[in-house]
């Protein structure tokens, strides 16, 4: 958008300049205007201002993201209670002031709880790294090849969320999920000895139900089937180009399909693509 500003002004100024040569008085003045505008804009770009923009919009859609998914838990789940897991803690990595943005689950958030009615959360669990690991990943820097440091990959795992989880037990009815769960990985992603996601204690927590806002869903096909997931978030399939560029609808549910599905077990035959066979 900015760029064909810049153009029209282009347009603009060699059409007042032409005019002027032609002895109409307004030329000249339209000229001026239409620099000032195309210089204008050329800066805005220059310092990230549509940088900015997009990133408005990507909040945005973050937003409708948390709403859909609040709705439709207030709809079910009216007057329960529920406990949210947000992202591990990870070293603050920045820009090139070292100043970290917003990380996207608080607009995932914020849309959640504009959206969630009467369902009170009752606790919020985020993770604290380990002083230790912060500590090796403080002294390199925070480089990039650190990140892939086994020990900062798995600090996080499913002992540790059982143990947080242990405060609430018998306390919700609800674990929204704002980061993918712990034990999911395979391979490389998990150290040896570990337990697996199947061990964690949300699974046995009487009447409780997960919903999942961020995070992988491949491996959850069979829960969200029997109800244990009683809704997750997923990215939608083969978005076309020109939708990324869209501003939200003012429907919900039109701004929502845009970029995302919400598979519960109702509709859960339609997106088996989502989910590898055995899952």
């Amino acid at each position: 958008m900015l760029y064909l500003i810049m153009a029209v002004a282009f347009v603009g100024m060699v059409v007042g300049l032409q005019k002027e040569k032609a002895g109409a008085t307004w030329g000249r003045p339209v000229a001026i205007l239409c620099v000032l505008i195309a210089v204008g804009a050329a800066i805005y770009t220059m310092v990230g201002g549509g940088e900015k923009d997009a990133g408005s919009l990507e909040r945005q859609y973050r937003v409708i993201k948390g709403k859909k998914l609040g709705t439709f838990l207030a709809g079910k789940f009216a007057g329960k209670k529920a406990v949210v897991l947000l992202p591990a803690e990870t070293p603050a990595m920045g820009g090139e002031e070292n100043e970290p943005g917003e990380k996207s689950h608080i607009a995932v958030l914020e849309g959640l709880k504009d959206a969630m009615g009467d369902i009170e959360i009752v606790g919020t669990i985020e993770p604290k790294m380990p002083e230790d690991i912060k500590a090796k990943m403080e002294a390199a820097g925070g480089e990039g090849d650190m990140m892939m440091m086994p020990e900062t990959q798995q600090w996080f795992d499913v002992r540790k969320l059982n143990k947080e989880l242990e405060a609430y037990k018998g306390k919700y009815d609800l674990f929204i999920c704002l980061t993918g769960l712990p034990g999911v990985e395979s391979g490389m992603g998990r150290k040896k000895g570990s337990l697996d996601y199947t061990k964690l204690s949300i699974w046995s927590e009487k009447g409780a139900k997960v919903a999942i806002a961020e995070g992988g869903i491949a491996r959850f096909g069979r829960r969200i089937k029997s109800g244990a997931i009683c809704a997750a978030v997923a990215g939608k399939r083969q978005i076309p180009d020109k939708d990324y560029e869209l501003k939200p609808d003012k429907d919900l549910d039109k701004a929502f399909g845009t970029r995302f599905v919400l598979i519960t077990a109702e509709n859960l035959s339609q997106y088996a693509e989502y989910f590898p066979k055995g899952n």
